[in-house]
């Protein structure tokens, strides 16, 4: 590979492209921070307690799942390249689980728990995979420092547009779609937000090229793993991060809570 293909501009259609990815990204997830707890609560028919402790659980396995979808992308190699893909392989399990996330089927008991547990486990897990192909494939877009700071200025910019408009139209669509039916307007809003999203991910699949793909030999997972013993600039660094996260999730989890309560008196 010459160091004009290595080297070169991306363009503008691979920049919006790449601002596209984590635009609908947000458009999607940014409604579980916003209004899960809400729909948990009042429109699936789910206790505080039991809503509360299902967000908290699944926050705890983000420290999980996203090690290992940093792997599983790093050891791909596919014709399409190695993060690039998974924008057209994740896009349609994402949206589908989003949409089941907010959909109320007619369960109750443990079956509804359940329910509600596998559908957003599996959302925050699709989420997690997508958002790992984001970060990792600027650095194989180009090798040009300036390029990538451009970039990732589009990836900022399109995240904040997906969440503007998660933010802002949501629950217009929610009342729009479901006629006073909060359970057919979220699942219909949820319908219209993943179609939208997995056009745009196959766009910017179709738009974006890996050209620096390194040739890294691999590493085996037990040899990672070893690697870890006695880094403690590593060690700290991972435990600071999950204590930070954990207090973010804790109180945003408890101010949900909190809000509920009020705003049903």
């Amino acid at each position: 590979m010459s160091n004009n293909q290595i080297n070169h501009k991306v363009p503008l259609s691979g920049r919006l492209s790449y601002g596209l990815t984590d635009g609908c990204g947000n458009l999607l997830y940014c409604i579980i921070g916003s209004y899960l707890l809400y729909f948990y609560t009042d429109v699936f028919g789910l206790s505080v307690a039991t809503a509360g402790a299902i967000l908290l659980f699944t926050r705890l396995l983000d420290a999980i799942d996203a090690p290992i979808w940093g792997f599983i992308v790093d050891h791909t190699k596919s014709k399409y390249g190695q993060s690039r893909p998974y924008f057209l392989w994740l896009c349609v399990p994402f949206a589908v689980f989003m949409w089941l996330t907010f959909t109320t089927p007619a369960l109750s008991g443990t079956t509804k728990i359940i329910y509600a547990v596998v559908t957003y486990i599996l959302a925050g897990i699709f989420y997690t995979g997508i958002q790992t192909a984001i970060t990792s494939i600027l650095p194989n877009l180009t090798r040009r420092p300036g390029e990538r700071v451009i970039l990732n200025t589009f990836r900022m910019v399109g995240g904040n547009i997906g969440a503007f408009i998660c933010m802002t139209f949501t629950l217009p669509l929610v009342a729009f779609f479901g006629e006073g039916n909060e359970q057919k307007g979220f699942s219909y809003t949820l319908a219209f937000f993943g179609i939208i999203a997995i056009v745009l991910f196959i766009v910017a699949f179709k738009n974006l090229r890996e050209v620096n793909v390194e040739k890294i030999k691999s590493i085996p997972i037990k040899d990672s793993v070893k690697a870890i013993k006695g880094n403690w600039p590593w060690i700290l660094v991972v435990i600071a991060n999950l204590i930070f996260l954990d207090s973010i999730n804790y109180t945003f989890i408890h101010c949900s809570i909190l809000l509920s309560i009020l705003s049903r008196r």
